[in-house]
C-alpha cells in the first residue's frame, strides 16, 4: 500500500462513512496511469498499491519536482441526506479541502487531517479560489464536488515502514436537533415525556395550533440530541394520577432524519425535528 485515506462519520452506528465517490482530477489521474499506481476504493474512502517499480517511479517524480507530489482527489457524497446530519453546515460558494500534508498524530498514532476532532469550519475554501483552479479547472466543473482531497506523496511518505504513517484519516461530525412531539388527542393535561435513561427533559405546551387544528401538545426538548443512524434514546408519554403514573406511550418514535427546521427559541435560532402523532 503506497497511501490509504478513510473517512469516519459519527453519525452511523460503526462509525464509517460509505457515502463516497471518489475521483482523481485529471492531473492526477495522468500521474497515476504514468507512474502506474493502482487505485483501489475502499468501504470507508480510497487506497492506493504499487510494487517496488511503481514506488521507484514516484521517487523519481519527487525529486524531479523537487517537492512531493500533490495527487487532487474529488469527492461527492452520495447520500442526499448527508449534509443534513453533518456539522459544519457547508456555505454557499465554497468546498471542503482536507490537505495529508497537514496531517497530525492522534493518541492512536494514526495520522488524523484535521488538529480538531472533527473536521471544522476551518477547512472550508471559496470554490473559486486561486489554489482550486488547477484541481477543478475554469470554468468549474459540473457539478463541484463538495471536498477536495489533497494527498501529498513524499519521499517520507514512500520510506515508511510503519503502514499507520501512510494511512490518514478524516472524522465527521453529526448534527444535531431538539426533538418535537406534537401530539393530537392526548387529552391528559398532567402528560409528560420520561426519559428512561434520566437524561433530557421536555418542555410541555397544550393547546398549540397545528396546520390550523388546536388542542395539539407539543413537547420540546431543552437540550438537542445528537442525529444518530440507530438511535438509543427511550422516551415514555406519561400521565400523573392519583394512583401512580400511568404509560400512555410506551416507547415514543425517534426523529428522523430529513424531518427538521429551524425555529426561534429564546431569541436563538434552533434546529428543531418534528415528530407527529395521532391518538
Amino acid at each position: 500500500m503506497i497511501f490509504r485515506v478513510s473517512f469516519e462519520h459519527a453519525f452511523f452506528a460503526d462509525g464509517t462513512l460509505r457515502c463516497l465517490r471518489i475521483e482523481p482530477s485529471a492531473a492526477c489521474h495522468n500521474l497515476l496511469r504514468r507512474a502506474g499506481v493502482l487505485l483501489r476504493a475502499q468501504d470507508d474512502g480510497i487506497a492506493a498499491f504499487g510494487d517496488g517499480e511503481v514506488v521507484e517511479r514516484l521517487r523519481l517524480h519527487v525529486a524531479e519536482a523537487g517537492a512531493p507530489l500533490n495527487m487532487a482527489f474529488l469527492v461527492f457524497f452520495t447520500d442526499v441526506h448527508f449534509f443534513e446530519y453533518t456539522v459544519p453546515a457547508w456555505p454557499k460558494g465554497q468546498l471542503l479541502l482536507l490537505d495529508t500534508a497537514r496531517s497530525v498524530p492522534d493518541d492512536a498514532g494514526r495520522q488524523v487531517l484535521h488538529v480538531t476532532p472533527y473536521v471544522s469550519a476551518s477547512a472550508f475554501i471559496e470554490r473559486d479560489h486561486a489554489d482550486l483552479e488547477p484541481i477543478l479547472g475554469k470554468p468549474f466543473l459540473a457539478p463541484a464536488p463538495a471536498m477536495v482531497l489533497q494527498v501529498a506523496v513524499s519521499s517520507d511518505l514512500l520510506t515508511a515502514l510503519d503502514a499507520r504513517q501512510r494511512h490518514f484519516y478524516s472524522r465527521f461530525d453529526a448534527a444535531s436537533s431538539h426533538w418535537k412531539y406534537c401530539l393530537f388527542g392526548a387529552g391528559e393535561a398532567q402528560a409528560a415525556i420520561v426519559d428512561l435513561a434520566g437524561d433530557m427533559e421536555f418542555d410541555h405546551c397544550t393547546g398549540v395550533e397545528i396546520g390550523g387544528h388546536r388542542g395539539a401538545d407539543v413537547f420540546l426538548s431543552k437540550r438537542a440530541i445528537a442525529m444518530r443512524e440507530v438511535c438509543g434514546a427511550r422516551f415514555q408519554l406519561r400521565a400523573a394520577s392519583p394512583a401512580g403514573d400511568k404509560v400512555l406511550i410506551k416507547r415514543m418514535p425517534n426523529a428522523s432524519v430529513g424531518k427538521h427546521f429551524r425555529e426561534s427559541k429564546d431569541g436563538n435560532q434552533i434546529l428543531v425535528s418534528e415528530i407527529f402523532i395521532n391518538q
